[in-house]
């Protein structure tokens, strides 16, 4: 694997690259199908071990045993009082931050939603990280 230089964003793998003019084999999207997967799961981790040091030490300690694969039971009914809380956020005491934090902690469960998240948490990471690098500059 190639190390990144401008960051993770900007990182390619020579096997991600599909063959020129565009042929694209079966082969070769199994391969990329294998490894986006297993590379979502890790960029969601990641992204979501930053955001947990962004919170406070109460609620960070909380979103890590959420986290984990023994707290499974726990997690997938949580997040989905989440979900469905986001979905009336019409409503006096609920919200619509609950849909992405409900979406988010289900993640960890339903691969097909690890890249969009992985993805989401990208965006919020770089729009915070310019957001300080502005507030610095000024």
């Amino acid at each position: 694997m190639m190390k990144p230089i401008w960051g993770h964003f900007f990182a390619r793998r020579l096997r991600d690259i599909p063959p020129p003019c565009g042929a694209v084999t079966n082969q070769h999207l199994f391969v990329m199908e294998r490894d986006v997967s297993s590379d979502h799961r890790a960029e969601l981790d990641r992204h979501l071990a930053w955001l947990e040091g962004k919170m406070p030490l109460r609620f960070a300690k909380f979103m890590g045993w959420v986290r984990k694969p023994s707290s499974r039971l726990v997690r997938v009914p949580f997040a989905m009082a989440l979900i469905i809380g986001g979905i009336f956020s019409f409503l006096p005491v609920l919200g619509l931050w609950m849909l992405p934090l409900g979406l988010i902690l289900i993640a960890q469960d339903l691969p097909f939603l690890q890249g969009p998240m992985a993805r989401m948490l990208g965006w919020i990471e770089r729009k915070w990280l310019e957001r300080k690098v502005a507030k610095r500059m000024s």
